[in-house]
C-alpha cells in the first residue's frame, strides 16, 4: 500500500511539475514528446530509488568536474533537442568498459543479414514507438539475438548509451559491430575506419556507414562515398539520420562542399526541423556553408549552449567572422585538455585541422606548445604541423615593426627551441632574432639568441637583411667589407643597388655572384619592382631560359615590362653597358645558322 501511494504521488508531483515547466514549442500545438518523457522518467525513477521502491544496478559515480565550455547557463529556447536528454544522463553514468574491450579485433565474416539494417525501424520517431514495440516482445527469453535487436532500437531513437548498455559483454561479431557503430555516432570517438570498410565490402548500403566514419576523421573521400549512399542515408530512422547529420554537416563545411550538404537536408521534413534544435543546428550550418546572411547570427544563438558551442565557434570563425578572443581561447584551452587525456597512440589529425586552422587566431606562441607536450600529439605529422604553425607566427612577429612584438618573439623563439630543432630555417630565424635584438639594443638578449648559432656566418646575413630592411647602407657596406667572401651578403646589398637605382654599384657587386636560373630571377624580380632596370639582359635570358614552365612564365611577364633601351645621344656606349647591348643584339638576330661541310 505504501508503495502504491508513493507512485501516485510521484506521478502527480511529475504532471504537475511538467506543466508548470513545459518550454513553450516553436511550432504551436506540436509539443516534442520524446524530448519531455525521458527526462520526467528519469526523475520519477530517482524518487523511487531515493523511497527505497527501486534499487540501482550500480553505485553513481563520482560527479566528473564540468568542462570550461559547459559553464555557461544554457537559454531556454524551444524545441528541444532531438536526443533524449536520459542519454546524456545515462552516458555520463554509465562505466567505463576495460581498455582491452575497445581493442578487440574480429576479423569479420560476411553474416546472411547485415548488423546495420535498421529496416525494422525505419518508422521509429518518438518513445512511444518504442515502448509500443517492446510491448510485443513481453515475455521472450533474454538472449544475446534479443540484446542486439534491443540495440539497435535505441540507436534508433538516438539513444546511444542505452544501446551501448544491451551490448555489454555481447563479443562475437553483430555485438562487435553495434558497439562500433556506438563508437562513430559518439561524438566524442574515433571510428575504427578498418572494420566499417570490411562490412561496406559485405553489404553495399552499409558503405554510408563507412562515408560517416570517413567524414568525422575529416578523410575527404567520405564525402564522395556519401554522395554514392544518398539513398541509404535518407532510409535511417530519423533520430539516427539526425545524429549522423550531426556528424557529416559539419565535416562537409570543413571540406567545403555546400552543395552535398544541402542534398543531405532534403531527406528532413520542415515539420521535422521545427520539433528538433540539433536538425535547426545543422540546417543553420549548412545555409552558413551556402553564404546565407542571417546564418552567422542564427548560429551565434548556439554559443549559449555546451552542447553546440566549439562547434558553432568554429564554423563561424572558419567563415571570417568574429567571436570574442575570450571564447576562443576557453575553447582551445577546452580542446587542449581533451588532447592531454587521450592515450599516445590516439590520431588527433582532426582535432589539430580544427584548432589550427578554424581557431587559429587564439592559437599563439604557449598554447602550441602545450599543444607540443601532449602524448598524442608526439608523432612526426602533428610534431610537423605545430612546428609550421609555430614558425609562421614568429616569421610574422620578426618581421613587425613593434618591439614588443618582436620581443615576444625571440621569447618564442628561445622557448620553443625544442620543437624546432633540426628544421631547416631555425638557425636563420635565431641568427634573425639575434640581430633584431643587437639593434633594438639588447645586447644579452642578442647574446643568448646567438648561443643558438653553429655558424657566425648566419648573424652576418641576419644582421645584412635587418640592415636592408631598415635601408641602413653604411651597416650593409661595413658587412659586406667585413664578410668579402659572402655571396648571400653581397646578393643583399644587390637588391639594395637595384632598389637605389645605382647601376654603378650593382655592377662592381655581380661580379663573382653565381649565374644561375634562381639567382637571375631573384635579380630581374627586384629590378622589374624598382623601376630603375639596372639589371643586364643577360640574367633576364638565364631566368628565360629556364627549364621550368613556371619560372618562363615568370620571366617572360617580367621581360614585356621592361622599357626597350633609349638609342645612345652622342654615340659613345658606356663600358659597362656594352655586356648588355652584345646581349640584346644576339638576341634580335635570333639563332645563327651553321654551315655543315
Amino acid at each position: 500500500m505504501r508503495s502504491f501511494v508513493v507512485i501516485c504521488l510521484g506521478a502527480a508531483m511529475l504532471a504537475q511539475a511538467a506543466s508548470a515547466q513545459q518550454e513553450p514549442p516553436i511550432v504551436s500545438g506540436q509539443p516534442d514528446e520524446i524530448d519531455r518523457l525521458p527526462g520526467e522518467l528519469d526523475s520519477f525513477v530517482q524518487d523511487a530509488i531515493n523511497e527505497g521502491l527501486l534499487r540501482p544496478a550500480k553505485p553513481q559515480p563520482a560527479e566528473t568536474p564540468a568542462s570550461p565550455v559547459a559553464d555557461q547557463p544554457a537559454e531556454n529556447v524551444s524545441p528541444q533537442d532531438i536526443r533524449p536528454q536520459v542519454t546524456e544522463t545515462a552516458e555520463e553514468q554509465a562505466p567505463a568498459e576495460p581498455a582491452a574491450t575497445a581493442q578487440i579485433q574480429v576479423e569479420y565474416l560476411c553474416p546472411e543479414t547485415s548488423p546495420y539494417d535498421f529496416a525494422e525501424f525505419s518508422d521509429f520517431t518518438s518513445y512511444g514507438d518504442l515502448a509500443q514495440w517492446r510491448g510485443f516482445l513481453e515475455g521472450e527469453e533474454r538472449t544475446t539475438a534479443l540484446g542486439r535487436l534491443m540495440a539497435k532500437a535505441y540507436l534508433s531513437l538516438g539513444m546511444i548509451a542505452e544501446a551501448r548498455s544491451e551490448i555489454k559483454g555481447d563479443y562475437g561479431q553483430g555485438g562487435v559491430a553495434l558497439r562500433l557503430l556506438t563508437d562513430l555516432l559518439d561524438r566524442d570517438t574515433r571510428p575504427d575506419l578498418s572494420f566499417f570498410r570490411d562490412v561496406a565490402s559485405c553489404a553495399h548500403a552499409d558503405g554510408v556507414w563507412l562515408a560517416i566514419g570517413q567524414l568525422k576523421s575529416n578523410d575527404a573521400n567520405g564525402a564522395d562515398l556519401l554522395a554514392q549512399h544518398f539513398a541509404d542515408f535518407r532510409a535511417l530512422p530519423l533520430r539516427l539520420r539526425a545524429d549522423a547529420a550531426f556528424i557529416v554537416i559539419p565535416a562537409l563545411d570543413r571540406l567545403d562542399r555546400p552543395i552535398l550538404s544541402e542534398r543531405l537536408m532534403t531527406s528532413f521534413t520542415a515539420e521535422e526541423f521545427a520539433q528538433s534544435r540539433e536538425l535547426q543546428f545543422v540546417k543553420a550550418l549548412q545555409r552558413l556553408s551556402m553564404g546565407s546572411p542571417s546564418a552567422a547570427d542564427d548560429i551565434r544563438g548556439y554559443l549559449r549552449r555546451a552542447q553546440y558551442r566549439n562547434e558553432a565557434a568554429s564554423a563561424l570563425r572558419r567563415h571570417g567572422k568574429a567571436i570574442s578572443s575570450e571564447l576562443e581561447r576557453e575553447i582551445v584551452d577546452y580542446y587542449i585538455n581533451e588532447l592531454g587525456n587521450l592515450p599516445a597512440e590516439a590520431s588527433v589529425s582532426e582535432n589539430l585541422d580544427l584548432i589550427l586552422h578554424d581557431l587559429n587566431s587564439a592559437v599563439g606562441y604557449d598554447l602550441t606548445l602545450r599543444l607540443a607536450d601532449v602524448p598524442a600529439a608526439a608523432d612526426p605529422e602533428s610534431r610537423e604541423r605545430l612546428a609550421g604553425h609555430f614558425e609562421d607566427m614568429l616569421d610574422e612577429d620578426l618581421q613587425s615593426d613593434a618591439f614588443l612584438i618582436n620581443l615576444k618573439a625571440m621569447d618564442a623563439l628561445m622557448k620553443g627551441e625544442a620543437l624546432l630543432a633540426d628544421r631547416a630555417g631555425t638557425e636563420a630565424r635565431f641568427a634573425r632574432a639575434a640581430a633584431i635584438a643587437a639593434n633594438l639594443g639588447l645586447p644579452s638578449m642578442s647574446a643568448k639568441l646567438s648561443e643558438r648559432l653553429t655558424h657566425d656566418a648566419a648573424l652576418a646575413l641576419a644582421q645584412a637583411e635587418l640592415a636592408f630592411r631598415l635601408k641602413d647602407d653604411a651597416t650593409l657596406a661595413r658587412l659586406l667589407e667585413e664578410n668579402p667572401d659572402s655571396v648571400a651578403i653581397r646578393k643583399v646589398a644587390l637588391i639594395d643597388a637595384i632598389n637605389r637605382g645605382d647601376r654603378a654599384a650593382f655592377n662592381r657587386l655581380v661580379r663573382g655572384i653565381p649565374e644561375d636560373v634562381d639567382t637571375a630571377l631573384m635579380l630581374i624580380e627586384a629590378d622589374a619592382a624598382a623601376g630603375h632596370w639596372v639589371v643586364p639582359q643577360r640574367f633576364y635570358t638565364i631566368a628565360a631560359r629556364s627549364g621550368d614552365e613556371e619560372t618562363q612564365i615568370r620571366a617572360l611577364r617580367v621581360s614585356d615590362a621592361r622599357p626597350a633601351p633609349e638609342p645612345p645621344t652622342g654615340g659613345e656606349i658606356e663600358l659597362t653597358d656594352v655586356s648588355s647591348r652584345l646581349e640584346r643584339l644576339r638576341e634580335s638576330l635570333g639563332p645563327i645558322p651553321t654551315e655543315v661541310r
